[in-house]
């Protein structure tokens, strides 16, 4: 299986007659006021990711971990969506996890880990993406 990207938005939406995604608010810089650190931002966004070079033979169960890291290393939030089926013969498929707020505890660069785990497998690192938290002035 070949990751060929990923990327955090505030939204997507698929297009039901052509099977197009439209990726709304690409996040990679959140500019936040000193009140909301130490809080759990009511943010909500998607991580987006494409793969290609799926052995199809059968059908496959993926497996999807999000851990969330802030700019001291420290793990703050962990996202294990359900699993998802994808089809014998299918030889490409798109992943969306929504995740809905956001610990944020000092500014800095947020750190999204993307693990994916095929059928009773272990999971393997598939990406990194970088979310920089600024301080308002």
């Amino acid at each position: 299986m070949k990751h060929n990207w990923s990327i955090i938005c505030q939204e997507s939406i698929i297009d039901q007659e052509t099977n197009r995604i439209s990726l709304i608010n690409n996040l990679e810089q959140l500019n936040l006021s000193k009140e909301n650190f130490g809080k759990d931002l009511p943010i909500s966004f998607e991580v987006i990711s494409y793969f290609t070079e799926v052995e199809t033979s059968k059908e496959k169960e993926i497996e999807t971990l999000i851990k969330v890291v802030d700019p001291q290393n420290n793990q703050i939030k962990e996202i294990k969506p359900p699993k998802v089926k994808v089809p014998e013969k299918f030889g490409r498929f798109r992943l969306r996890n929504k995740i809905h707020g956001m610990p944020i505890s000092t500014p800095g660069m947020y750190k999204f880990l993307l693990s994916i785990k095929v059928d009773n497998g272990k999971f393997n690192n598939m990406a990194e993406l970088g979310v920089e938290v600024l301080l308002n002035k």
